[in-house]
């Protein structure tokens, strides 16, 4: 198609179209002259030919000798033009609730934090919380935690993306006011069967 293109684009640029209007205000377009047709001047399109590419020559005749292998360790089989995934995208982790700003009212002290994050949590991936700048609990593959018998008044959350335990993203810090009819009122624990 390119070389019909090409061949046929001189004949373009000779060639003169005509248009005229019929009667029921149909717009005609020919390359043959008719009466009260207007001429259409047409510039040819201008068609850039491919770059060459470089011609590539594989040098055979060299040898490569034992001392010249590779005895690095740490460099592995993998193609290095097809780098992993996670060397691509920057590590993102990002609380979905609670709302930044957000009153809680539950005179238990839950709080219910959820996050989501573009990393698959394996391979030494974790998450934890913080809750007023402390870490709860210890670092997990969920991404869902369940805060219980909190004290009333401001809390700030916040959850941070782990890799073998050192902090590769960080959430917003979102704030939220936890509303409870009585700091008394906490949740008694169960007792123990014996």
């Amino acid at each position: 198609m390119l070389l019909i293109s090409l061949l046929a684009a001189p004949a373009w640029a000779q060639s003169t179209l005509y248009t005229w209007e019929d009667a029921d205000g149909v717009v005609h377009f020919s390359d043959q002259p008719r009466p009260g047709a207007k001429p259409l001047a047409l510039k040819a399109p201008e068609v850039e030919p491919p770059a060459a590419e470089p011609d590539t020559i594989l040098d055979t005749t060299s040898e490569v000798s034992p001392s010249d292998s590779v005895s690095d360790p740490s460099v592995t089989d993998a193609d290095p033009a097809s780098p992993s995934d996670d060397a691509l995208i920057q590590p993102i982790i990002s609380m979905l609730t609670p709302a930044h700003q957000q009153t809680i009212r539950d005179n238990s002290g839950t709080i219910t934090v959820t996050a989501t994050s573009n990393r698959k949590l394996n391979k030494g991936h974790t998450a934890h919380l913080r809750l007023d700048g402390k870490v709860i609990g210890r670092a997990q593959t969920d991404l869902d935690w369940q805060l219980t018998n909190i004290d009333r008044g401001e809390h700030t959350l916040q959850v941070e993306l782990l890799k073998y335990g050192k902090v590769i993203a960080s959430s917003e810090t979102v704030t939220v006011f936890l509303h409870r009819a009585s700091v008394l009122q906490r949740t008694q624990p169960q007792p123990m069967p014996k």
